[in-house]
């Protein structure tokens, strides 16, 4: 009888919460974090989108001013498909694994798919993604966003690397116990974007010369709020979609990568003093404020930050509810780009901290 009228009681609450919108609730805050967003939306480019999901798995969606035609530089963010697909081309070829050791031409480390995921999450490393890059290449991956119908997502180029957009993957060798597999990618010129606001800015930084001019994004990686959010969507909760869209990831392998998007950079060993634990995580703790601690059984994230456009999305796990967030803003407050002048954490991070923390108070 008692877990009976509990139940009725979650049923009832989330009832009640459907009803109203928790991201302008948040944004009505009084805190300064969010009054100064809010006064200039339109300068800082913000973008959100809100699922609350319910005890049976079911959906309620938010959104705030989402416009999968408005460009912005999705910075690390473009991890998460990187990260999903190279586990996808592992399933697909009989030989290797996630712990199948591996080398890149040039390169000075042996590693595997699992170490380097593991990194891409904990500390958004950029030489693991480009590592799986080049396992990758820009075709498959592509092609991978167009079947799974995220079509106006777009990857043309490595990540802080000269030759970023090469189309021709490095050779790596994969060890196996009597031999050695080879791959190597030669890719296709992708497609311009064709987007709104791709030229940013009144200048930009190129070869240490300050151009005054704006910076163009056309051939730069792409993929919306929509896109990530749907991501987060699909690999916790592939029940609720169609086959064709959800990702070819074993329950072990989910596993670990559960494991990997909640890791602390202590959990692997590394100096809290470098890496402190919200080195990545910018909802809730980014400005290392835990005020919300008790109610917040996990996170789930991946968060990218480059030229000033600051974007995270995250399943946040709550005592009764789950929530999908995912947001993106630009804190370039002199418009020039490439400068690495940029307002994270004097704007951009204390607002995601507050802004999600107002979300979840409003929920739980």
């Amino acid at each position: 009888m008692k877990n009976f009228i509990l139940i009725i009681i979650i049923l009832f609450s989330f009832s009640c919460i459907s009803t109203k919108n928790p991201i302008k609730i948040a944004l009505n805050s009084k805190d300064k974090k969010i009054e100064k967003i809010k006064k200039n939306i339109n300068e800082f480019e913000l973008q959100i989108k809100l699922t609350i999901i319910d005890s049976s798995n079911n959906f309620k969606d938010y959104s705030f001013r989402v416009n999968s035609k408005k460009y912005f530089y999705p910075a690390s963010t473009v991890k998460l498909p990187i990260a999903l697909f190279s586990i996808e081309k592992i399933n697909e070829i009989d030989e290797i694994n996630l712990n199948t050791s591996f080398k890149i031409k040039d390169d000075t480390l042996t590693t595997t798919i699992r170490e380097e995921i593991e990194k891409i999450f904990v500390i958004s490393s950029n030489q693991s993604s480009n590592r799986l890059f080049e396992f990758l290449g820009q075709d498959y991956i592509n092609l991978k966003l167009k079947a799974k119908g995220f079509k106006r997502a777009r990857i043309f180029h490595r990540l802080s690397t000269a030759n970023s957009e090469n189309l021709i993957s490095k050779k790596i060798n994969f060890f196996l116990e009597d031999s050695i597999i080879t791959l190597q990618n030669k890719n296709l010129k992708p497609r311009n974007l064709k987007l709104k606001k791709l030229k940013k800015g009144k200048a930009h930084v190129k070869n240490g010369v300050l151009i005054n001019e704006p910076m163009d994004f056309s051939r730069k990686n792409y993929i919306s709020i929509s896109d990530l959010h749907e991501m987060i969507k699909i690999l916790f909760f592939p029940k609720n979609f169609d086959k064709s869209k959800t990702f070819n990831i074993s329950k072990k392998q989910l596993v670990f990568l559960k494991e990997s998007m909640s890791k602390l950079p202590r959990d692997i060993g590394l100096d809290p003093k470098i890496y402190p634990d919200n080195y990545v995580k910018r909802f809730i703790y980014g400005d290392g404020k835990n005020i919300l601690k008790n109610n917040i059984i996990s996170i789930y994230n991946k968060t990218g930050s480059a030229y000033g456009h600051l974007t995270e999305t995250a399943l946040i796990n709550l005592k009764y509810y789950s929530v999908i967030l995912t947001a993106t803003i630009n804190v370039n407050s002199n418009k020039i780009y490439n400068d690495n002048l940029y307002d994270y954490k004097e704007i951009g991070i204390p607002f995601f901290a507050e802004l999600s923390r107002e979300i979840v108070k409003n929920i739980d």
